[in-house]
Formats: structure tokens, sequence, C-alpha cells
């Protein structure tokens, strides 16, 4: 009895946690407000309502967790205050959002995905998320549906695809992918471990149900030319198939499809190929293709070691600085130190994300644990890789920390799901 109380307690979440968090967005508030009151020394009551909304959340967080006996990963709630936060003052510092004005879509942006975050939670917790185990084959069709609205009625804007008021329902379409993808390795992962002299060879009838199905959303990306999303969908399948598998074969022959996609993708898209040039040598357009990385790369070098302090640098000067180029942003405010410290706080989140997954016994309930936690960190890696030069550069925001709401509030969406997956089920 008294061990089963211990567990609790652990998993209520340390008040001192979140009182950490806490002071880290005072901290960083109160940075980008010196900076604006040595310029304009004027205090508008707009100008306290992000520490005001970032402190009520940390409440509400901490009552919300406490008293729901909360048993789950302790670390995930106040991981996502502390990014997401973060990720508001950022949008508030490059004066994206105006949280005084109602007619900006931004405005809502915060307080959507806090809510989507703890509604997730609350209504998969407690074993309720393998109702979503039936549910593969209607998410694959709502995605096809979501992405051929999108061709119908949407507009391209920056390489994407958007409908009326800049909204991007693409970004949900991860997550009823990740539900699909869960759904259909559990069913098919006895098929996919069959192998002949070691090398993986599934009954063809199930190859090519798993390819006509996979098709069909890959295609209608194809045509909207959403190479990030196809890139980022196809290494979290490659990355489920050999967690189900344990078979290396499907990472090489998965390597080698890449390949051959990246080379069709170079011929017949002109986007791709002006990105990969524009990658391989930015210095061959300094003012017109190169620009965005060259700029990029000289505000992370102007950053140093410390950075200028939030507030104090000149984030605008990169080309759409508050979506893809966030972390460029950040770098050059807080330095190498402030950036192996975000990079820190990312793994940490993966970190508990895979172990959740790996404690699962269920294997549709593993699968989708570990389908969450591999987007969020390949599309992390995909952003800061691109903004770093690491790979060529492919739209993919930064989750928590880029502006664009509907990509806030699906990663918020998949991280409260995640954090109910933590949780034990009904005895």
């Amino acid at each position: 009895m008294a061990k089963s109380k211990k567990k609790i307690r652990g998993g209520s979440g340390d008040g001192s946690i979140y009182v950490m968090t806490w002071l880290i967005l005072v901290c960083a508030y109160l940075s980008i407000m010196s900076v604006k009151w040595a310029n304009a020394p004027t205090l508008r009551a707009g100008e306290l309502l992000p520490i005001a909304g970032l402190t009520l959340s940390v409440l509400v967080f901490r009552i919300m967790f406490r008293q729901s006996v909360y048993q789950g990963d302790r670390l995930i709630p106040p991981i996502v205050l502390l990014l997401t936060g973060l990720g508001l003052l950022l949008q508030f510092r490059l004066g994206n959002i105006d949280l005084t004005d109602p007619s900006m879509a931004s405005t809502y942006a915060y307080p959507l995905g806090m809510c989507a975050f703890l509604v997730s939670w609350l209504v998969f917790r407690r074993g309720r998320y393998m109702g979503l185990s039936g549910l593969a084959l209607p998410a694959l069709l709502l995605a096809c549906l979501l992405l051929g609205a999108i061709l119908a009625m949407g507009q391209r804007y920056r390489g994407a695809v958007f409908l009326a008021g800049q909204v991007n329902p693409a970004e949900l379409v991860k997550l009823l992918l990740a539900i699909f993808l869960a759904g259909i390795m559990t069913d098919f992962r006895k098929p996919l471990q069959q192998t002949v002299a070691g090398i993986p060879a599934p009954p063809m009838r199930s190859v090519l149900t798993l390819a006509v199905l996979w098709a069909v959303p890959m295609g209608l990306l194809m045509v909207q030319r959403d190479l990030g999303m196809i890139i980022l969908l196809n290494v979290v399948m490659l990355v489920l198939i050999f967690m189900a598998t344990g078979k290396w074969g499907y990472l090489f022959i998965g390597s080698f499809g890449a390949a051959g996609a990246s080379y069709f993708g170079f011929q017949f898209f002109s986007h791709a190929r002006v990105r990969f040039l524009a990658w391989q040598d930015p210095f061959s357009d300094p003012t017109g293709k190169g620009w965005q990385i060259l700029q990029s790369l000289s505000a992370m070098f102007s950053g140093g070691l410390m950075g200028s302090g939030l507030g104090s640098g000149a984030p605008t000067v990169v080309p759409i600085a508050a979506s893809d180029f966030i972390y460029a942003a950040f770098a050059e405010e807080m330095g190498f130190i402030g950036c192996v410290l975000l990079v820190v706080v990312y793994l940490l989140l993966f970190y508990r994300g895979y172990r959740i997954a790996d404690q699962l016994r269920q294997p549709f309930a593993q699968t989708l644990a570990a389908a969450l936690t591999t987007l969020l960190a390949m599309q992390t890696l995909m952003n800061m890789g691109g903004v770093t030069k690491a790979i060529p550069l492919t739209g993919i925001t930064l989750p928590l920390l880029s502006h664009g709401g509907s990509s806030l509030i699906t990663s918020l969406i998949m991280l409260g799901l995640l954090t109910a997956l933590s949780e034990p089920g009904k005895k």
C-alpha cells in the first residue's frame, strides 16, 4: 500500500518542477521587457498579458495534474509548459502576436493549444486511448479527405498550400497518419517479421496492401509538393516497421528507396532542386536563393557563446524568422549555451516518449507512443538540421516554438495523447 501511494505522489508531479519552469519563463519575459522598457519606458497593459497567461497555465497544469491523481510521466507536462511558453515569448518578442487584438488568429493559438493538450490527455487517459485502435482506416480516410480539401480549396503560399486564414490542416494529417500507422503495424506485425535467409520477405499480399494504402496520402502530398511532410512521414513509417519487426533489412531497403525518391524529387520538382542547390552552395546566389540560409548562419554566428540576450538581437533580418527559422532567432539571442540547453530539453522530451513506448505492453499503444515521439523528434531534427545547414531546408517547423497555430495545436494534441499513454489503464 505504501508503495502505491509513493507511485501516485511521484506521478502527480513535483511542485518544485513547476516553480522552476515558471521562474525560467519569468526570467525570459523580464529579459525581453527590459529591452523594450529601455527603448520606450512606458508600460502598456497588453505587455503584461504574456506573463499573466504563462502564470495561469502553470497554475492550471499544476492543479489539474495534482487533483486528478495523475500517475503518468511527471516530466512531460512541465516540459510542454516550458517549450510552449518559450515559443509564446519568442513570438511576442518578434511582434507576431498581440494578445490585445482579438482579430489576430495568432492571439488564440496559445490558449487553444493549452486546452487541446489538456483535453487530449483527459479524453484518452486511463486506457481510453485503446479506442483508437480500431480507427486506423477511418483515420487514413479522414487524412486523405483533408489533403483533398486543401488541394481543392487551398492557395499556395511560400511553397505550402493553405486554406482561408492561413490555416493548414495538413498538420493534422500527421496525427491521423500516426494513428493509421499504429493500427496497421499492429495488424501486420507478424507478416512483416517473416524473412528468407535473414532478408525481410513478408507475404506479397501484405506488402501490396500496405503499399496501396500508404500511396494514397503520399500521392496527395506529392501533388501538393509537400516534400518535407513526405520525408517526415516515411521516416516515421520506417522507424515503426523496424521497431515492430526488429529487422535491419527494412532500414537498408528504406534507405535505397529514399535515395531513389530524392533523385526523383531533384529531377522533377524545381523547388526541391532550388533548395538543394542553395544548401549545397548558398554563396552562388547570396542575395537570392541563398540569402535565407546565409542570414540564418550569420545570426547564429553573431550569437556566439552567450548570445546577445533575449530582446537584444536583430532576428528579424532572417527571413521567416518566426516560423521556419525560429531556431536561428533563438541562437542569436541565447548563444551556443542556450541552444545546447534547448536541445537537451527536446532530447529529454523524446527520451521520456520512447520510455513510455517501452513500458507499454499493448502493441497498439506501444506503436502509437513510438509514432508520436518519432514524429516530434524527426520534425525537430529536420528543422534544426535545415537551419544549421546540416541538411537541405524542408519547410518543417520547430515543434512548440515556431509560429503557426495549426502546427502548435497539433503538436500539443499529440503530446496530450502521449501523456495519456504514460498513465496506467483501469485495473
